[in-house]
């Protein structure tokens, strides 16, 4: 095969039904002509991608993969890079299939721009025709807690906090003004390729949206998952402001740490409230998710306003307890749940009786409840 001019590099970590879905992606990539690879780090897997990848004969590819001790995608990524001798570096993922002329638009892009300094993100959508849940058409909808494709524009430029790396291309010679990769710092898939972004902006780095460069986002989510995914996205976010203090207002920490003071400072019946809910935030959590998973199928835009306050609920719960410790976080996560999630709920109940939709009514009134108090 000719040289590649482009390498794709995938980390994964158990998910083989997914991983031959993306590379028989890969193998219908066009025009036929076009020489691309795909470097695969698998990240200490305990099902059979060893013997997937070893097995797997392409004719449309060059394939490269090896196998570490599981260490983070992070860290699975800096080992695929070591492996990929392409002049056009895209990062995918393992549930990540790609239209059949991803590489051929990243690749024409690239050309079109010839700018070393661009990079070119491309649509990650859910696959068509797929049955989504509410969690899964409100974070790639108006929650955009996921992805913010429904609101970009083609051709448009958009900042480090959009790298998202199922599917977004860069020349080799920009990655390299960055010698290090990724930081093995964040051990969780979150802000670990906004961090990298970040300092390679700091480069000249400007990032184009193609709308055309597509690919297809093989992963189902309920309302329950991605609560505890907004959770590890709190704790990683943590790990960005102690890299990048600088950043500290693109994750709302200065707002956190104010309502952390207020709390410190508020008169006795409101902490004592806070106290009260603490002390059974596991159960209010529990009630929240379950009505939300309740509203997942089918999809309904009626549980957006509740999976907008849980989700942001979960990533302040993660972040508070990442930064303040144990003790004071509980009690920041006590008083972002008396702010969130009570109305939203409140709001909910109103608009599912104006439609006549059925609630679990114990759960909806017990949760309003911890929020009705004089002093609340």
């Amino acid at each position: 095969m000719a040289a590649p001019r482009l390498s794709v590099v995938i980390p994964t970590f158990d998910r083989v039904d997914s991983l031959r879905l993306v590379l028989d992606g890969f193998e219908r990539q066009r025009p036929a002509e076009l020489p691309f690879e795909v470097v695969v780090v698998d990240d200490g897997s305990r099902d059979d991608t060893a013997d997937v990848l070893a097995g797997w004969r392409s004719h449309r590819f060059q394939l490269r993969f090896c196998r570490q001790d599981n260490g983070g995608p992070a860290r699975a990524r800096n080992r695929g890079l070591e492996r990929a001798s392409g002049a056009i570096i895209l990062f995918g993922g393992d549930d990540i299939e790609p239209d059949p002329d991803l590489v051929a638009e990243h690749v024409r892009e690239h050309d079109r721009r010839g700018d070393p300094d661009a990079a070119v993100l491309g649509f990650t959508g859910w696959p068509p025709g797929a049955e989504l849940t509410s969690t899964m058409r409100h974070i790639d909808g108006p929650g955009g807690q996921q992805f913010s494709y429904a609101v970009f524009t083609d051709g448009a430029e958009y900042d480090f906090r959009h790298f998202y790396t199922s599917n977004v291309s860069l020349r080799r010679e920009l990655l390299d003004r960055e010698p290090g990769g990724f930081s093995t710092d964040f051990p969780a898939a979150a802000f670990e390729d906004a961090e990298l972004a970040y300092r390679l902006s700091r480069h000249g780095m400007r990032i184009f949206y193609r709308a055309a460069a597509r690919a297809w986002h093989h992963h189902r989510y309920d309302a329950r998952r991605f609560f505890d995914r907004q959770v590890r996205c709190g704790e990683m976010a943590d790990v960005l402001f102690r890299r990048h203090p600088e950043l500290a207002k693109w994750i709302d920490l200065r707002t956190l740490m104010w309502h952390r003071l207020e709390v410190l400072t508020a008169g006795a019946a409101y902490r004592a409230k806070v106290a009260e809910v603490r002390a059974d935030l596991e159960l209010w959590e529990r009630r929240a998710v379950d009505l939300a998973v309740f509203l997942d199928r089918p999809a309904t835009e009626l549980a957006d306003p509740l999976l907008h306050a849980l989700f942001r609920y979960a990533f302040v719960k993660g972040l508070a307890r990442a930064r303040f410790g144990a003790g004071a976080g509980e009690r920041v996560a006590a008083d972002q749940w008396l702010r969130l999630i009570p109305a939203a709920v409140d709001g909910l109940a109103a608009e599912a009786a104006r439609r006549g939709a059925p609630l679990p009514v114990g759960d909806v009134r017990a949760i309003i409840e911890v929020g009705r108090s004089d002093a609340a």
